[in-house]
């Protein structure tokens, strides 16, 4: 499954646009009880879920974009990564006892806090400020700076 999370998110930055701000995703087992709330209340212009792999791609690049409505908060991906929410509030506690080695922001913060929750299985974010990293369980597992790996469109 990191295999093809770690391609999604490469394709997301190959692909992304000269807008592009940044995403935030969770990848879950099961919804229920997952700490989210949705950011945006305007009825959204997806059919959600969204399944294929192509259509899944091409959502997350137009929502990660300055110009969107939907760009806030983190999407949701579920264990076959189908694309299931967008622009959720990821509402997660503080682990104290984990140690965050730099001063990256909320959303690393979030995604570090929140790869700890039961159900969620990973969670991942693109910066263009520093990359790419993917958690699991409150750990870094997965990083790569792809901030000079490809050109923006």
């Amino acid at each position: 499954m990191i295999k093809k999370i770690i391609k999604l998110c490469n394709d997301i930055n190959k692909l992304k646009s000269k807008n592009f701000e940044g995403i935030g995703l969770v990848i879950y087992s099961d919804i229920k009880e997952l700490p989210v709330a949705p950011m945006n209340t305007e009825k959204t212009i997806y059919d959600l879920p969204i399944t294929r792999y192509n259509d899944v791609l091409k959502t997350l690049i137009e929502i990660s974009s300055s110009n969107s409505e939907f760009q806030d908060g983190f999407h949701l991906l579920s264990k076959k990564l189908e694309l299931t929410h967008i622009s959720q509030y990821f509402s997660t506690p503080i682990i104290e006892k984990l140690a965050v080695k730099n001063t990256f922001g909320s959303r690393y913060r979030t995604a570090l806090y929140g790869s700890c929750i039961p159900n969620v299985l990973f969670t991942a974010v693109i910066s263009k400020n520093y990359g790419l990293i993917i958690f699991e369980k409150g750990k870094e597992i997965y990083k790569e700076d792809l901030i000079c790996s490809t050109q923006p469109k």
